[in-house]
């Protein structure tokens, strides 16, 4: 990407996400995970920064759908992020904030596209939600027949 294409909030997001690469590899990582070290604080810290997306998203009138799924990437940062170690690198994996800067491109480029892949996306998200639900309750009602069958 030359720098003619690098708009202010893509700028932003290189910074939270890439600006700097770990020497030696082709691992990338921005403020965001440096800022998650904060013990306690860290990463609800990054995840309110996060939300200049999601509001720039909400001033171009984006759909439910679409905010939907830029919440959802921040939240998953969040939650996943404030695992000691795991959150870290998954932080330098996830990159929520370009994410949603390509999210905030495409909706100004393509605003119907955009809202057609973003509630396909979060039909996927409900679905593997569900698949997940289920096997847990099948996952307890096995244990709970083995146990039952271990009493009898």
């Amino acid at each position: 990407m030359t720098n003619k294409e690098q708009t202010p909030t893509k700028e932003f997001a290189t910074l939270l996400d890439s600006k700097f690469t770990i020497p030696g590899t082709n691992i990338r990582f921005g403020i965001d995970p440096i800022v998650g070290l904060i013990p306690g604080a860290g990463d609800v810290l990054a995840g309110g920064i996060s939300l200049y997306f999601l509001i720039q998203a909400a001033l171009l009138k984006a759909k439910v759908s679409v905010l939907t799924r830029m919440f959802i990437n921040i939240l998953l940062d969040v939650l996943i992020g404030s695992i000691p170690v795991i959150g870290e690198v998954f932080d330098v994996y996830w990159k929520a904030n370009l994410r949603n800067a390509r999210i905030l491109d495409d909706l100004q480029k393509h605003p119907e596209k955009t809202t057609s892949e973003s509630q396909w996306w979060i039909w996927f998200l409900v679905a593997q939600f569900m698949a997940i639900l289920i096997g847990m309750i099948l996952l307890i009602g096995w244990a709970l027949a083995e146990i039952i069958g271990l009493l009898l």
